[in-house]
């Protein structure tokens, strides 16, 4: 059937267009065949020349496994504790560094036709884009928590290129500069990590040697007012107490004691009295008495001459003179001549130290003291013969010795005692200040105490770095391992040229249906048709 041209152009009712059949669309296929299969023919070309013209792009990859580490952590715990996760990225960022990815690129010529029009940002953004690193993860057990999380275990490594050859090689840099990188940072963050816990066990080594210089000076300082003292200054001046009061009851006995000896010492006298026929003692004036009566009964028998006589006369003249019983200074003068003819005499008999010599000399020491006094009375010529005469009385000596001895054992005790009053004040003083002695005290321990802990601490930790840094250095803790090395990629991963022709062959079909559909059916009419529907 034949269908009028102008009837296609006139408005037509959309329900009666909406009725066509497929006679009708195969109709105009047959008419319009020619525009058909010019349009197909022409966008199926442009599909196969795109497919066709396209560059090869060829990768390789590499895969490279993330191994714990061999010794377990047990015995021996690193000290790089960031996840591999975040130690993938960081390498990442100093990898892709500006410098490394044109280094890359001068080396092995990338990109030689694009770098005539492309600045080197563009490069570098190109290149980025062309590297590809794909983290692999899998369901693991956490050691900690025992759960299970999901953890990187791996990631692989891969570059895209249009050059075969360049894809692998470039691959294979940084691969290699992805592992010499893992190791040369975990190194390094060991290597930081010790060298830090030896600064601080150094700065903490120094602050102890300062607390203790410190501590030393307070001790030498407060020497005797120590905590660590006070005890011993309480009982050392309960101690000193006790000692002082028994030295007070010694002092006040001693006392007495002098004081009843020098009562006894008055009434002595220092001369020894002599024994008259072996009787009791006589005192000078008594033996004088019984010399005289003595002389007076040998006078009848003996002449002046006879030595009994004479020893008579000499000791009756001695005690004359020892009891001052001379009458005047004329008669002590005379007597005192006397003596010396005398003296003289017995000196071509004797020697000075003969007990003749001696009794006379002391009664010319006497006389001439005597004269030299004046004293004229009997009472005291006697007194100041008794004083001139040294004290042979032994019981006066005896008594005088003992007043000696104790008046130096009262001075002995008094300096003592001020000695201990001393020393008690001194302990008192160490008591009374120990509070704020031991407050500055315990300040300065404490602080030696916390810093030899953390001392003692860091030598841990600085051992515990030092066996953390061999075992980076030996490559024995968690590290980077190469499982899959990236090959020569025999075929291009795009484009995919068997796709690209079938889009585009679907696509020229679809583009023909639409072509049909709107030669068969009026623009305007198409429209009014659009708008109805939406309308409705």
């Amino acid at each position: 059937m034949s269908a009028n041209p102008q009837d296609l152009y006139a408005p037509a009712d959309p329900v009666a267009d909406s009725g066509k059949t497929l006679g009708d669309y195969l109709s105009v296929l047959s008419r319009r065949r020619w525009l058909i299969v010019l349009v197909f023919g022409l966008l199926f070309a442009v599909v196969v020349v795109v497919a066709l013209v396209l560059p090869p792009v060829y990768r390789s990859t590499a895969t490279i496994l993330i191994k714990e580490q061999e010794i377990p952590q047990e015995f021996v715990r690193s000290t790089v504790t960031s996840f591999a996760d975040e130690r993938i990225q960081v390498i990442s960022q100093q990898v892709m560094t500006r410098a490394t990815l044109l280094e890359l690129v001068d080396k092995y010529g990338l990109y030689g036709a694009k770098r005539q029009s492309e600045t080197s940002e563009e490069i570098l953004d190109r290149m980025r884009r062309d590297i590809k690193l794909t983290p692999i993860s899998a369901e693991v057990t956490d050691r900690r928590s025992g759960s299970a999380v999901k953890s990187t275990i791996a990631f692989s490594l891969s570059y895209d290129s249009e050059v075969a050859a360049n894809a692998q090689k470039i691959a294979n840099e940084l691969t290699t500069l992805y592992l010499n990188e893992n190791v040369k940072n975990r190194q390094q963050k060991a290597a930081e990590t010790t060298m830090f816990i030896d600064e601080e066990l150094n700065r903490v080594s120094e602050h102890i040697t300062d607390q203790e210089q410190k501590l030393s000076a307070f001790k030498e300082r407060n020497q005797g007012r120590l905590p660590e003292l006070n005890l011993s200054n309480l009982m050392g001046s309960e101690r000193t107490s006790a000692e002082i009061q028994r030295l007070e009851r010694e002092i006040v006995f001693l006392d007495e004691r002098k004081l009843a000896l020098q009562s006894q010492l008055a009434d002595t006298k220092p001369a020894t009295p002599v024994s008259a026929n072996g009787g009791v003692p006589l005192e000078p004036e008594e033996r004088l008495k019984a010399l005289q009566l003595q002389l007076t009964s040998l006078s009848g028998t003996y002449s002046d001459d006879h030595p009994d006589m004479k020893r008579l006369r000499r000791e009756i003249s001695l005690l004359k003179v020892e009891t001052g019983l001379e009458q005047d200074a004329s008669d002590r003068e005379q007597k005192l001549l006397q003596l010396q003819e005398q003296i003289n005499l017995l000196r071509r008999k004797y020697s000075d130290d003969h007990p003749d010599m001696v009794q006379l000399k002391r009664a010319v020491t006497i006389i001439e003291k005597a004269l030299r006094t004046g004293a004229d009375a009997p009472e005291g010529r006697v007194d100041a013969i008794r004083r001139a005469r040294k004290p042979d009385n032994p019981i006066y000596l005896n008594l005088k010795s003992q007043i000696e001895t104790i008046s130096s054992q009262i001075q002995s005790m008094r300096s003592e005692r001020q000695a201990l009053r001393d020393k008690l004040e001194q302990l008192d003083t160490r008591v009374r200040q120990s509070p704020e002695v031991e407050r500055e005290y315990l300040e300065l321990a404490r602080d030696i105490d916390s810093s030899r802990g953390r001392f003692r601490e860091l030598r841990d930790k600085q051992m515990q770095a030092q066996v953390a840094e061999q075992l980076e250095r030996g490559r024995k803790a968690e590290r980077f391992t190469l499982i899959e090395p990236p090959v020569y990629p025999e075929k291009p991963v795009r484009p995919n040229r068997p796709m690209i022709v079938l889009v585009g062959l679907l696509f020229a079909i679809v583009l023909v249906v639409i072509a049909l559909h709107l030669f068969y059916m009026p623009i305007d009419v198409a429209w009014y048709g659009v708008l109805r529907r939406v309308s409705n």
